[in-house]
């Protein structure tokens, strides 16, 4: 058994809507002797989340006693859940890097961020997910005295405040120990497909398999809305199967059917994708300012990495 003092910890801790999924989905394949991987669902994740919301000594033994417990020299932590939601308005990021720091013994930190305006918008359709008539006018700017409740599963569908994503603000701890944290540009680490910045941090050798998308794409999402506007296609395709299900022994009859499945599908998507350009073109203005809004704060942040970290 290794004292914690004696264990080298490595943290993820996402940020939100920055290919953590992704990047859990191959940590979850790695097998090796010389590392544990714990991952969001695990005991250890769950006491953790449990005791920056709760901190106290018996939420603290807990953890301490699994990593003490474990044979394993090194120890890696995912969960985007570690670090503040967005709808809390990064209220208590100091507060549970402080506890953190305390927790462990000077871990590593894997941090992934994003252009705002991006991770804003990838939000708002995850929020589409629940609730199809959210307006992204109205998501942007969401304050957090709006939420009833705090602690509601799908965070993204109540909103939040535009303003709130100044990294400079936000990841200040963590720009203090730039020496144990890897911050890693989301936009560029998956279009340029470079493992090798986070491989040589963890001390692994992932291979990423790219074709994998990270999220359900925004267009996909995009279509929520549009399946709330206009579900007669739909419905049409769905009621048109299930006429024509007893016929389809009959080959002609069968033929008929898959003719005119082939042309709903095809008024479905037609009309689907003037929707979404529709959707885009109302949003782009909003995106605009959002981005004008972060464009110096955000390009400050990352020149302030520059001198030490690698951006790919």
């Amino acid at each position: 058994m290794k004292n914690i003092d004696e264990k080298k910890i490595i943290l993820h801790i996402g940020l939100h809507k920055t290919g953590s999924t992704f990047i859990q989905s191959h940590l979850n394949l790695i097998d090796d002797d010389n590392y544990r991987i714990y991952l969001k669902k695990s005991q250890i994740v769950i006491l953790i989340i449990k005791y920056l919301k709760e901190p106290n000594d018996n939420n603290k033994e807990e953890i301490l006693s699994i990593i003490n417990k474990e044979e394993r020299k090194n120890i890696l932590i995912s969960s985007e859940e570690i670090f503040e939601k967005p709808n809390h308005e990064f209220k208590d990021v100091s507060k549970r890097f402080k506890l953190l720091e305390e927790l462990f013994n000077k871990p590593r930190y894997i941090i992934f961020f994003r252009e705002p305006s991006s991770i804003i918008y990838s939000g708002y359709f995850q929020g589409l997910k629940k609730s199809h008539s959210l307006k992204f006018e109205n998501f942007v700017n969401k304050n957090i005295n709006d939420h009833k409740n705090r602690n509601s599963y799908n965070h993204w569908a109540r909103g939040l405040d535009y303003k709130i994503y100044n990294y400079n603000h936000i990841l200040k701890d963590y720009l203090k120990i730039k020496d144990r944290v890897l911050l890693i540009e989301y936009e560029e680490f998956f279009k340029e497909k470079k493992e090798s910045i986070l491989n040589n941090f963890i001390g692994f050798n992932i291979r990423f398999n790219w074709n994998l998308r990270e999220n359900i794409s925004l267009k996909n999402l995009s279509h929520l809305e549009f399946y709330n506007k206009y579900l007669f296609f739909k419905l049409l395709k769905f009621f048109w199967i299930k006429i024509n299900k007893p016929f389809y022994k009959f080959k002609s009859a069968n033929d008929i059917s898959i003719k005119v499945l082939v042309l709903i599908n095809f008024l479905n998507k037609f009309i689907s994708q003037k929707h979404l350009k529709k959707i885009e073109y109302d949003h782009q203005k909003i995106l605009k300012d959002i981005k004008d809004y972060h464009s110096k704060n955000y390009n400050e942040f990352k020149n302030r990495l520059k001198p030490d970290i690698n951006l790919m």
